[in-house]
């Protein structure tokens, strides 16, 4: 039995969509991330604590990079069961995902297109995956840089 999976994902949620030959079948993963936090007093490049001036970039760097870790995570635990893999999205979320795909050893020649896309329904999103899955795979020799 043949199963294609797409994932549509930005910040905020992602959506997966696995095909079969019996059907289509939506999953929806919610991310921790957290999108940026004000502190009263805070100007823009430092903040205020207390009656000090810090620079929190590199913690706030550090927290999204593993939160983004564990988002990752949990996207690819559903997508071990499958043959191909069509990643798309509005924003370069989806570019992040496909690095951490090219790191696992079972999933890393999977990923058949990486694709550029706006919001969606859950329809449009099934239909878009299996259209892309019906045309003829393009082999292209490309390397993602990590």
């Amino acid at each position: 039995m043949k199963k294609n999976i797409g994932v549509w994902l930005d910040t905020e949620k992602a959506y997966i969509i696995t095909i079969e030959d019996n059907g289509a079948r939506v999953d929806k993963i919610e991310s921790d991330i957290e999108s940026r936090l004000r502190f009263k007093g805070e100007t823009k490049p430092y903040s205020r604590m207390g009656n000090q001036f810090i620079n929190p970039a590199t913690k706030i760097t550090h927290k999204r990079r593993h939160q983004m870790k564990h988002y990752f995570e949990a996207i690819t635990d559903h997508l071990y069961e499958a043959e191909e893999i069509y990643l798309f999205g509005p924003a370069e979320t989806k570019v992040h995902l496909a690095k951490h795909i090219s790191k696992e050893v079972t999933l890393k020649d999977r990923i058949r297109k990486i694709e550029s896309e706006d919001h969606l329904t859950e329809n449009q999103m099934i239909a878009c995956v299996k259209k892309v899955f019906e045309q003829k795979p393009v082999k292209v020799n490309v390397r993602i840089r990590h």
